[in-house]
C-alpha cells in the first residue's frame, strides 16, 4: 500500500492526464478544421483552373471561327473583283488570293476541329473531376461538422475535467501540490509520479541512489528520482 498523500498525487496525476488530453483535443480541433477548409479551397481552385482552361479553348475556337469568316468575306470580295477585271494577270492574281484564303480556311478549320476535340475531352474530364471533387468536398464538410461538434463537446468536458482537478488539488497539502506542479512543469512528458521497481525509476528507467530508494520504500515523504526528477513511490 502507498501512503495516502501519494494516493492523492496519483489521483491528481490521472485527472491531470485526462484534462491535458482534452486540452490537446480542444486546441487541435481548430487546426484540423482549418486544414479541411484549406483542402476545400484547394478543390475549388483546382476546379476553377480546369474551367478556365476550358473557357480559354472556347475563346480560341471563337477566334478561329472569326478568322474563317474574315477569310470567306475576303474570298467573296476577290470573286466579285474577278468579275470586274479585264486583264488576265489581274484575274490570275485574284485567283491566287482566293486559293490562299481557301488554304487558310482549311488550316483554320482543322485547328478549330482539333480545339473542339480538346474541349470535348477536357469537358469530359471536368465533369468526372467535378463529380469526384463534389463527393470529396461533402466528406470534408461532414468531417468539419463533426469536428465542430466534438470541439463544443470537448470544451464542455474540459470544464468538468478542470473542476475534478481543482477538487483533487484542494485535498492535497499545499507544499506537496507545489512540488508536484513544479516537477510537472520541468518534464517534457508525463508521468510525474512513477513507481520504483528493482531500484529503478519507471519514468527514466535509470537506477536511483541507495538513499533515494530507501526513502521511497519508507513512503513517509516526497522523494524524487535523482536522474529525471520525477516523484517516486514504492508499492509494497
Amino acid at each position: 500500500m502507498v501512503a495516502e498523500w501519494l494516493q492523492q498525487l496519483l489521483v491528481l496525476q490521472e485527472r491531470d492526464s485526462r484534462c491535458d488530453a482534452i486540452i490537446r483535443q480542444v486546441e487541435d480541433n481548430p487546426r484540423q478544421i482549418a486544414a479541411e477548409q484549406a483542402h476545400i479551397r484547394q478543390i475549388e481552385a483546382d476546379l476553377a483552373a480546369r474551367e478556365q482552361e476550358l473557357r480559354q479553348l472556347e475563346v480560341r475556337r471563337l477566334d478561329l471561327e472569326g478568322e474563317v469568316q474574315v477569310a470567306e468575306a475576303a474570298i467573296l470580295k476577290y470573286k466579285t473583283q474577278q468579275l470586274q477585271v479585264k486583264k488576265n494577270e489581274e484575274y490570275t492574281a485574284l485567283e491566287h488570293e482566293i486559293q490562299s484564303m481557301q488554304a487558310r480556311i482549311s488550316e483554320t478549320e482543322d485547328a478549330e476541329l482539333l480545339l473542339l476535340e480538346q474541349a470535348d475531352h477536357k469537358q469530359a474530364q471536368l465533369d468526372e473531376t467535378r463529380a469526384a471533387k463534389l463527393a470529396e468536398r461533402q466528406t470534408l464538410e461532414a468531417h468539419i461538422e463533426r469536428l465542430r461538434q466534438n470541439h463544443a463537446a470537448s470544451a464542455a468536458e474540459l470544464d468538468a475535467a478542470r473542476q475534478a482537478v481543482a477538487e483533487c488539488e484542494a485535498a492535497i497539502e499545499a507544499g506537496m501540490l507545489q512540488q508536484y506542479r513544479y516537477v510537472k512543469s520541468q518534464l517534457k512528458r508525463p508521468p510525474v509520479v512513477v513507481a520504483l521497481e528493482d531500484g529503478r525509476c519507471m519514468g527514466c528507467h535509470l537506477r536511483v541512489s541507495g538513499e533515494v530508494e530507501s526513502l521511497a520504500r519508507r513512503g513517509a515523504e516526497l522523494v524524487r528520482c535523482d536522474s529525471c526528477g520525477r516523484i517516486l513511490y514504492f508499492d509494497r
